[in-house]
């Protein structure tokens, strides 16, 4: 099997080459990766769901500063060099501007970071290792009936009115996120398919929440 793996991103991602440290509010972090629109890092301190604070980095004479947001994080499997497990986070860019993009472009030109071009296979693994899980055992759908937690609730919050103000936007990550289910053959409701509002939430937070959770708090709020 060797699927074709479209890449839908806009925006190029870029990975850490040399030590990119910075914090994020109070937490000191070590970025992974970065694009204009949010970035992967690493730290000792757990970062709470859905909060915000201002994501700061430094490399010599270039530096970044733009508010973000947490969509995801969680603590790694396999310790460091100092044998230290350490926590990986997903934060989104809170504000428009060029400012953060400036100073992508600075690292890059100081080889500091690099583009991603090992995404696509990635995304190609990935789809193999899900088709086969899909081959040797069944799908089993869990409903879940406790109530949402807040973080997540949040989170979706923040995201559909970001969405809501921005209409090209919220096209964009709908068309990526119908692509994705196209790509996966994931078992999607056709009711939920045709929902491009809950599609375009779902895909921007980087399917941190589960469908069924976005499609309760939208029902819900109206």
């Amino acid at each position: 099997m060797n699927p074709e793996i479209r890449d839908l991103r806009s925006i190029e991602r870029y990975v850490v080459v040399e030590r990119l440290l910075g914090s994020f509010g109070a937490v000191a972090i070590s970025v992974i990766d970065i694009a204009e629109q949010g970035a992967q890092v690493e730290h000792p301190q757990p970062l709470r769901l859905a909060s915000r604070a201002r994501l700061w980095f430094k490399r010599g004479e270039v530096a970044g500063s733009v508010h973000a947001l947490v969509i995801w994080s969680r603590l790694s499997q396999t310790p460091n060099n100092e044998g230290k497990l350490l926590y990986r986070s997903g934060l989104r860019v809170d504000e428009p501007g060029d400012g953060l993009a400036s100073s992508i472009q600075a690292l890059a030109d100081h080889n500091v970071i690099r583009r991603d071009t090992e995404s696509l296979e990635r995304k190609r693994r990935k789809f193999i290792e899900r088709e086969h899980e899909k081959s040797v055992k069944p799908t089993v759908k869990m409903i879940r009936t406790e109530d949402v937690p807040a973080d997540q609730a949040l989170l979706v919050q923040h995201a559909r009115e970001r969405l809501l103000a921005d209409p090209d936007e919220a096209r964009k990550w709908y068309n990526r996120a119908r692509y994705a289910i196209v790509e996966s053959a994931s078992p999607i409701a056709a009711e939920i398919r045709g929902r491009e509002d809950v599609l375009a939430v779902w895909e921007y937070l980087e399917r941190s929440v589960p469908l069924s959770t976005i499609v309760r708090l939208f029902d819900k709020r109206g």
